[in-house]
């Protein structure tokens, strides 16, 4: 039996509102540390761990278990609810609640968008590529990976740490109310295509 991502709520919560995909979240900010009793947290980032170089702009951007990289590992998963997003190895929390729900509630809107915070949580030892749909690319993109300031980018490609579940803090950006494609691929399986729907209403499947 397939073991579903989970983790404890509460802990995946705080450490979005501290290092969520906000304005003030920024590569340049000072480095922050967060830690949650009832999971570890490595959340750490400073000048030398930003991204140089070739992998700065790749795509998917690789958003790894390791230090200078904002995630949890959650030892002991929980079944996933009626309201969360589950594609194989992967979960996005609440993610069904965006289909109807105040974008307010969720982020923060400037002139390129709407900027959302969410994280993502990835099975113990899975690698997985999520991937925006071709024809969404001009209006959404996905805002993981501290180290690139959480800047969009069409695809992310998740590690998650060897032992534990994995939550990756970030987002998503889109323009407007819109359903949004997710291609996503688990390491040795075919890619999987789900609809999400950000403030759209339904969205066909």
């Amino acid at each position: 039996m397939r073991r579903e991502v989970g983790g404890t709520l509460a802990g995946v919560t705080a450490l979005l509102v501290v290092t969520g995909c906000t304005p003030e979240g920024r590569a340049d900010r000072p480095a922050v540390a967060v830690t949650s009793p009832a999971a570890s947290a490595s959340t750490t980032v400073d000048a030398a761990t930003l991204a140089t170089g070739p992998e700065a702009d790749e795509v998917p951007r690789p958003v790894r278990c390791v230090p200078g990289e904002a995630h949890m590992s959650e030892p002991t998963p929980t079944p996933s609810g009626p309201d969360d997003v589950v594609v194989g190895p992967v979960v996005w929390r609440g993610l069904k609640a965006m289909a109807t729900g105040d974008p307010a509630a969720f982020g923060y809107q400037d002139t390129d968008g709407g900027h959302y915070k969410i994280g993502v949580g990835i099975q113990a030892g899975a690698t997985v590529t999520v991937m925006i749909g071709p024809e969404a690319r001009g209006y959404a993109g996905l805002k993981y990976g501290q180290a690139w300031g959480y800047r969009p980018v069409a695809g992310v490609r998740f590690s998650a740490c060897p032992d534990d579940d994995t939550w990756f803090v970030g987002g998503f950006f889109v323009k407007g109310r819109r359903c949004v494609p997710l291609d996503v691929t688990a390491e040795g399986a075919p890619p999987v295509r789900v609809v999400v729907s950000l403030f759209a209403g339904p969205c066909p499947d």
